[in-house]
């Protein structure tokens, strides 16, 4: 199991060492994802705790005309829980870890410290629900896609001469769902925003040369 080392780097387990991880280790299932893989559905690994420790899996929603609403991206050190009617897919090729429910409750039951990471794995959760929620509310398709570009670019944006590249690995149709918008309208944002020379998309990556006038772009309605 080549990627259980790298668990140690998980938001939820990061307060056990390496030993304490082995004794449990036999629990753990390794799964390889290849790109556009789905990882996971609603009734599969119902009772499983996802640990992703390599690629990037996107969770949405289906509805019956086909459109999908993405709910999160995960990425290493990320966890997800089989129980939702969700669906996950691996954007790239990924790995994660599954941990039955019976053989977490066991961890717990042995290590309590683990509560805290759970508290905090569980806060982040409420709280990444409630910015969707905010966002699809309070906040114009302008103004969302215009925050995910910026926070994207803080977090994981590579600097380039004259600003920070952004590798989205998403389709257009993927990052219309992501930020709730039709592509005919994620067409008509990217045109403003490139318009404005605050963003240059090419075709899986967008270039970001004025990372402030971004950040102004979301509070300036």
């Amino acid at each position: 199991m080549r990627s259980f080392g790298l668990i140690k780097n998980n938001k939820l387990l990061s307060g056990l060492s390496q030993e304490q991880l082995k004794e449990f280790s036999a629990s753990f299932k390794e799964v390889s994802l290849k790109k556009k893989e789905m990882a996971f559905s609603p009734g599969r690994y119902s009772r499983d705790i996802f640990l992703v420790t390599e690629g990037r899996i996107k969770v949405f929603l289906t509805y019956p005309d086909g459109k999908e609403f993405i709910l999160t991206l995960l990425e290493p050190g990320d966890i997800f829980s089989g129980h939702t009617r969700a669906f996950g897919q691996a954007l790239e090729d990924s790995v994660m870890l599954l941990v039955p429910l019976h053989a977490f409750q066991k961890m717990l039951a042995k290590y309590p410290e683990l509560t805290s990471g759970l508290v905090r794995v569980l806060g982040d959760a409420l709280k990444h629900s409630l910015d969707v929620i905010e966002q699809l509310v309070f906040m114009e398709s302008r103004d969302r896609l215009a925050k995910l570009l910026y926070q994207w670019a803080c977090s994981r944006g590579v600097p380039r001469d004259g600003g920070v590249l952004v590798n989205t690995g998403l389709t257009r149709d993927e990052l219309a769902s992501l930020i709730g918008a039709t592509r005919q309208m994620l067409a008509t944002l990217i045109k403003d925003f490139e318009g404005r020379q605050v963003i240059k998309v090419y075709k899986r990556s967008i270039f970001v040369p004025d990372l402030e006038e971004l950040k102004r772009m979301i509070f300036e309605n």
